[in-house]
């Protein structure tokens, strides 16, 4: 018997690779681990305008955002993390807040080098979005929240 859920998670692994992204892990601290799909050639500044995209609660990011990434990336430099507790991203500390979240995002962009970019949140992601927005908006070009 097929698996729909995996069967549908490797086409979208399929339209993210064509967009020219590529599965990264950033450790942002001893025991915290987020997953990224990044710009193949993400070695400093981005080339191009940076957008992150946060996924909402029922999903991760590859499968909220693999059609919208295929059509950013001409004009972007597309970053789709896994919040912490989806996909392969985890934490071994004991918080569980957006801030917390935030926290970590941020961290992982800056360690990408990566230090402004349009945030776009998704559902639960757009809270952690908002979170980004308030506590880092020197990082935060522009902000949209999707509901």
């Amino acid at each position: 018997m097929v698996n729909l859920a995996v069967a549908l998670r490797s086409s979208m692994c399929i339209i993210v690779k064509s967009a020219g992204l590529v599965p990264h892990t950033v450790e942002t601290e001893p025991g915290t681990k987020v997953n990224f799909w990044l710009p193949k050639n993400s070695g400093g500044k981005p080339e191009k305008p940076a957008v992150l995209l946060i996924h909402g609660f029922a999903g991760d990011g590859v499968m909220t955002w693999a059609f919208q990434a295929r059509s950013l990336s001409k004009r972007y430099s597309v970053y789709i993390p896994d919040l912490l507790f989806f996909g392969g991203s985890y934490t071994d500390k004991p918080d569980r807040s957006p801030e917390f979240q935030a926290e970590c995002m941020v961290k992982a962009m800056s360690i990408l080098g990566v230090d402004k970019f349009v945030l776009v949140g998704f559902s639960c992601g757009g809270v952690v979005a908002s979170k980004i927005a308030e506590l880092y908006g020197n990082m935060v070009k522009a902000l949209m929240v999707i509901e």
